[in-house]
């Protein structure tokens, strides 16, 4: 509404600007040029007199007056004729009211010798009209020009204003940061660029806060990620610190009791080999415990070779025939493809290892092992035994550990699966661990990088 106003204003006063000058400067370019076409025509005038006789120059004044609305006035000796309008007669040198500067000059007839003085004058009546004409009009002027100026004001409005307010609109959605719009604004002028660049900078802006909250969310998961992996930190170290405090008491106590030959630890021969066995357990347990914590290290990286996974399974397999022997479980290996991969050799062959040694370990004597590897996959079966469904998924919790009466005899450190979830994780080869119908079935789906 204000703008349709201001412009509606604007235009008025141009308008009635534009007629005033009008009317203020065509009757005077008019009388301007009256009187110079005058002038000239009264010097032709005066020029064709003195060619012809008096009568002749009767002819020829009145055909001039009549032509050019004139009053003349011839003076000689014996007196003064007037031709034209006589009410004229007493112009002079001075302008009047519709007259134009009166002109006088001397001239001879060719059959006198009698010197005669012209006066001639015009009427200027037409410049007073022209101006009255103007003032009569004023009003129905005026007129025209609200009605004009209310047209062009509205038209202008819709033209300009209702584009600037949808881009006002458009800016202060934008201020509260919403990018859900867009500027129906289909021009070719500036307000038409200012539009597309709007919709321009929404896109950008749009894809800009999408990153950025996508770019929130992961980081919120790392957040997330990182305080889990914290709190796993400190549980493992406690649960490390539980482990390594109970062998060391154990230890103590024996060789304490062996020193003071109390009770039946005199026999020494007889309880160092216990101790050396605990001694034993607690070396694997830091050699375990040192390689979890180079795995999880931030600066650690794989050292990748090409290597042939039959050769690694057959190696492990290998090792583990004596204790498998001893315990009689039979170990099977099945090779359906010979994959070749690029893989950290040592570390595959480490989690390779713990996985065929849970299977020979776990399985009640007279059970079977069986490995059955694929150019894609890697499964480990072991037979006559089962994890409890509820536990499968705390298998690769860092010292956890199925049996829970956590003997020595009968159960690990609790870290071996979780080595093995680091290295496969390094590896980025996916891995699941279920109960099959004859016992525990290990699945490793092999990366070809």
């Amino acid at each position: 509404m204000k703008m349709f106003l201001s412009i509606a204003l604007i235009l008025m006063v141009s308008s009635l600007a534009i007629y005033g000058i009008v009317m203020v400067a065509m009757p005077q370019s008019y009388k301007t040029q009256s009187n110079r076409t005058f002038t000239v025509g009264v010097d032709q005038l005066i020029e064709e007199l003195e060619k012809g006789t008096y009568k002749e120059g009767e002819t020829i004044i009145d055909q001039f007056c009549l032509k050019n609305n004139a009053t003349i006035t011839l003076i000689s000796k014996v007196g003064k004729q007037t031709f034209g309008d006589t009410s004229l007669t007493e112009a002079v040198e001075e302008d009047q009211v519709g007259m134009s500067k009166t002109i006088g000059s001397a001239l001879k007839f060719t059959d006198s010798d009698e010197p005669y003085t012209i006066m001639i004058g015009q009427k200027m009546k037409v410049v007073s009209q022209i101006t009255e004409v103007f003032w009569r009009l004023l009003p129905w002027i005026m007129l025209l020009i609200v009605v004009i100026s209310f047209i062009g004001a509205y038209i202008c409005s819709f033209i300009f204003a209702k584009p600037v307010l949808e881009i006002s609109r458009i800016s202060k959605r934008m201020s509260e940061a919403d990018t859900t719009w867009h500027c129906d604004v289909s021009r070719t002028d500036e307000l038409g660029v200012l539009a597309s660049s709007l919709n321009t900078m929404v896109q950008k802006l749009n894809t800009t806060m999408n990153d950025l909250e996508m770019a929130n969310c992961q980081l919120q998961e790392d957040i997330q990620k990182e305080r889990k992996q914290e709190l796993q930190r400190r549980a493992f170290f406690a649960a490390v610190s539980h482990e390594l405090k109970t062998p060391i008491t154990i230890l103590r106590g024996q060789l304490e009791s062996m020193i003071y030959k109390i009770g039946d630890y005199k026999d020494r021969d007889k309880h160092l080999p216990l101790s050396l066995h605990t001694v034993e357990r607690m070396e694997n347990l830091v050699k375990e415990i040192l390689t979890i914590s180079r795995l999880t290290s931030d600066d650690f990286r794989l050292t990748r070779t090409a290597s042939n996974v039959k050769q690694i399974v057959q190696e492990c397999l290998t090792s583990y025939q004596p204790l498998a022997s001893k315990r009689n479980i039979t170990l099977h290996l099945e090779i359906l493809a010979e994959p070749v991969l690029e893989v950290d050799k040592k570390l595959l062959e480490k989690a390779i290892s713990n996985i065929v040694g849970n299977g020979v370990f776990y399985s009640p004597e007279g059970e079977n092992v069986s490995a059955i590897l694929t150019d894609s996959t890697l499964t480990v079966e072991n037979t006559g035994i089962h994890i409890p469904e509820e536990k499968l998924a705390d298998v690769f919790t860092p010292l956890v550990r199925i049996e829970e009466s956590r003997n020595q005899n009968t159960g690990g450190s609790g870290l071996g699966l979780y080595i093995v979830k680091n290295i496969l994780d390094l590896h980025h080869m996916k891995f699941e661990i279920k109960n099959s119908t004859g016992g525990v079935c290990f699945t490793i789906w092999l990366n070809h990088n």
